[in-house]
């Protein structure tokens, strides 16, 4: 275990998707490098300006 400073989601010292940093203490479920979140954002494609039905902003 331990933090891993190569998935997508960490940045500044946090992580970005948690308000816990859980690769402190276990194998977290969110882990990608950023490399393999890339890749997964080709394959499924991704959409930049994406807003759930039901958001007001």
């Amino acid at each position: 275990m331990g933090i891993k400073k190569d998935c997508f989601a960490y940045r500044l010292g946090r992580c970005s998707v948690l308000t816990e940093m859980v690769c402190r203490r276990e194998n977290c479920s969110f882990y990608k490098t950023k490399e393999q979140m890339e890749q997964d954002r080709r394959q499924y494609g991704f959409v930049k300006d994406y807003k759930p039905k039901g958001r007001k902003s």
